[in-house]
């Protein structure tokens, strides 16, 4: 059987489908505004309307590469900290509350009296975790539990319904806050404070779901009964699994939105409370743990943003005007110390994954600010070492198809067309003044914000 592979990125602001070729290279990319509605308290998202939402995507996609032949696999990536309460009929019974929203603040500060809270889950209890949400529909909306069969988190929604066979995937269990990362087991004591619905089971990434049930994507072609639904799960750690293909053991730095930088040990056993990082599974859930450091990055950004131009002509500069620290009053110098300040940020987690037996090996930066090559040299040198850009692919939802290939088709698919792996060396002339604003900062109690 001949077809494509598809890879979709459900995301907090665009939801992202990528079409994969059988020699790796992408057919078919786009990205649309995630759908969002009212719920009567703030926005959310109608699963089904995302489903609704893909399909047309995907179908698009699939046309417009003139290909006869159904696709050959999907898979899904996403947040996993939203999600819906579904019948017995796989019928949500309400909306999904955004993961960034904080409405269960006063849930989450409950939650966090709990003993299993922290020990066991490696992430702390706050209003953006599922256990919160939870808690807070029960108290606010009971009726959704009522009916509820399952939880369905959104990036597993629409494999489960388009294939019937409801789920939750491996990686996306830590993000509940519920889950015990070490002894790979839900938390009696968390699910029961957090009022938790019925929860699925575990499949971890590259695990086969189904088949495509009749519906949109069967009428049109683009599917058929034979088209393989495959698990995927935690969006930054998916995209981890290609890039430790091209190095392995490799350490992640995405810079997006969000900057999450990421790294796998064997070496933990139990939650070493960290203020830089918090632990999850890997998605394949081979052995050993998930250390992940996540930070605002664009919103950090903002301040230095008030004339744009001179914002973009500092990022397309093959290196950055000024030397390290400067006091400098110039929109340019002030740009600059806004990006010292957030990578040393990042490098004070990479530290604590050194400290934590995460192996010291190559940094792979991905996201949309991984372009400006200044901005990489500048995090290359306060990490005091190279790190490496793979060009501009929508990484999250193409390592979804991959993973969906590998399982369809029993072969990893070649990775030569997909990313351009480039060095970005660090400035030596600027190694001893950041590696000494490092040391300073590991000293003192003060984090960059």
């Amino acid at each position: 059987m001949t077809g494509l592979h598809c890879g979709i990125d459900i995301g907090s602001t665009n939801l992202k489908v990528v079409l994969l070729d059988e020699d790796g290279r992408v057919a078919f990319s786009r990205a649309v505004p995630a759908p969002r509605v009212a719920d009567g308290t703030a926005i959310a998202t109608d699963a089904p309307a995302l489903v609704a939402e893909l399909e047309a995507l995907i179908i698009e996609g699939w046309r417009s590469c003139g290909h006869r032949a159904p696709l050959r696999s999907i898979s899904t990536a996403g947040v996993g900290e939203d999600g819906v309460c579904v019948t017995k009929g796989l019928r949500p019974t309400g909306l999904a509350i955004p993961w960034f929203d904080l409405r269960a603040r006063e849930e989450a500060a409950l939650l966090q009296s709990v003993k299993e809270a922290l020990s066991n889950t490696g992430i702390a209890v706050a209003a953006d975790r599922t256990a919160a949400k939870w808690l807070w529909l029960s108290r606010h909306r009971p009726s959704e539990f009522q009916d509820a069969a399952h939880w369905i988190t959104l990036t597993d929604f629409p494999l489960v319904h388009w294939s019937g066979r409801p789920f939750m995937s491996l990686s996306l269990a830590p993000r509940t806050g519920c889950y015990d990362v070490f002894a790979r087991r839900w938390l009696d004591e968390m699910l029961a404070a957090a009022h938790a619905p019925p929860l699925p089971p575990l499949i971890p990434a590259g695990g086969v779901v189904g088949g495509m049930a009749k519906g949109p994507l069967r009428d049109s072609g683009a599917a058929s009964a034979d088209t393989l639904l495959v698990a995927g799960g935690h969006d930054h750690p998916m995209a981890a699994v290609v890039l430790r293909a091209l190095a392995a053991e490799a350490r992640v730095d995405s810079v997006g939105t969000a900057n999450l930088v990421y790294g796998e040990t064997s070496a933990l056993f139990e939650a070493q409370a960290t203020p830089e990082l918090s632990f999850s599974l890997p998605p394949q859930g081979m052995l050993g743990v998930s250390c992940l450091g996540v930070m605002e990055f664009s919103n950090h950004m903002q301040p230095v943003r008030k004339d744009e131009a001179v914002f973009q002509a500092a990022l397309r500069r093959p290196r950055f005007a000024g030397i390290p620290g400067a006091i400098d009053d110039s929109e340019e110098g002030a740009i600059r110390r806004a990006f010292e300040a957030i990578s040393l940020r990042a490098r004070l987690m990479f530290d604590a994954m050194a400290d934590l037996g995460v192996p010291d090996r190559p940094i792979y930066m991905t996201g949309g600010w991984s372009r400006s090559t200044a901005l990489a040299e500048l995090r290359a040198t306060i990490f005091g070492e190279a790190v490496h850009t793979v060009g501009h692919v929508e990484l999250v939802a193409a390592s979804a198809a991959l993973l969906a290939a590998e399982a369809a088709t029993g072969q990893a698919l070649p990775l030569s067309h997909l990313v351009q792996p480039r060095q970005i060396d660090p400035v030596p002339a600027w190694l001893r003044a950041y590696e000494d604003m490092r040391a300073t900062l590991k000293g003192s109690a003060a984090i960059p914000q």
